[in-house]
């Protein structure tokens, strides 16, 4: 209220109008329904952009061990102009204690597979149990590196080459031509010579059982490096699955929240040059037979979030060096 004096003095009380209790309480009650309207809409403004994230995510994931694998697959079982790999005579020696059967490349044997793998490591990853294994062997070429004269007098002679400065001592390196292959260590250092002796390259480099070659190598041979490659899901760091690959004996980590890996192969059984029927690794008759790759994986959203998004990816590819011929 207000008092007011009037000019003969009288006082006066003039009442002011205001809110009541229940006013009072009617207008906070509206008030804390709009801030909790308000509230819920920001939550699910969160929650939708935090599932939009881990969507991107599983998609991003999904397509990048898609491209990967396949783009492999398509490579696999390239040697050269050299289609039949029984041609490959291997100096490498198996006895050798720094010789690994599953990461040293043999010349043979493009393409093998473990069918759901249990209690498995690979490069000192753990591997996912009940998934698959995919492992492709083939070799890349340089193109820049040329065998020149001298050419080589005799099996055992070293192989005069230019351009050789990506060849390090103790590489395994594979000469070629269309009628046969060797497969060797490199023993000397020089870039400029490939030498192929039976004494130790160096420390933690296979040795050469033998030092004499299939044939003598001309200007027309191709310089290539072979690579061992296998594909697996493994326990990463974090503790969830990721998408390896494991290349000559290192595991590298592809993509995360890949969580299962299954393969089928399709094999030529009537020598029709087309993929007859899909089995697993154990079910192929003969993997030399195989054409075409089929492989199915999982991404899932490994962030911990509520909402949890789960996509399932499929994909077939042909092993051109096997269809093209």
């Amino acid at each position: 209220m207000r008092i007011h004096i009037a000019k003969n003095h009288d006082i006066y009380i003039i009442r002011q109008g205001g809110f009541s209790l229940i006013e009072l309480m009617i207008a906070i009650t509206l008030g804390l329904l709009v801030l909790f309207s308000v509230s819920q809409m920001f939550l699910a403004s969160v929650q939708s952009m935090h599932l939009q994230n881990a969507f991107s995510r599983v998609q991003e994931n999904g397509r990048i061990s898609l491209e990967l694998i396949s783009r492999d697959i398509r490579g696999a079982d390239f040697w050269g102009c050299l289609h039949n790999t029984s041609l490959i005579v291997n100096h490498l020696d198996t006895t050798d204690s720094d010789y690994n059967a599953s990461a040293n490349p043999s010349g043979q044997q493009g393409v093998t597979g473990g069918n759901d793998v249990t209690a498995r490591t690979i490069a000192t990853i753990s591997v996912v149990d009940n998934t698959d294994t995919l492992t492709l062997r083939g070799a890349r070429s340089f193109s820049d590196v040329k065998v020149i004269t001298p050419f080589m007098a005799t099996p055992s002679a070293d192989i005069n080459i230019v351009n050789g400065a990506g060849i390090s001592k103790g590489d395994v390196v594979m000469i070629s031509n269309c009628q046969g292959a060797d497969l060797f260590s490199d023993t000397d250092a020089a870039s400029t010579i490939l030498g192929h002796n039976i004494a130790p390259p160096s420390a933690g480099a296979v040795k050469n059982v033998t030092q004499a070659f299939s044939q003598t190598y001309t200007s027309s041979a191709q310089i290539l490096v072979p690579y061992v490659k296998t594909y697996f899901v493994g326990t990463n760091i974090a503790g969830s699955t990721s998408l390896y690959v494991s290349e000559d004996g290192t595991a590298k980590e592809l993509a995360r929240g890949i969580s299962d890996l299954q393969i089928m192969y399709g094999e030529d059984t009537d020598g029709d040059n087309s993929a007859d029927t899909f089995s697993t690794a154990s079910g192929v008759g003969d993997m030399n037979k195989v054409l075409s790759i089929r492989f199915e994986l999982v991404s899932k959203n490994s962030n911990g979030a509520s909402s949890q998004v789960e996509k399932h990816y499929a994909l077939t590819a042909n092993i051109r060096n096997r269809t093209l011929q």
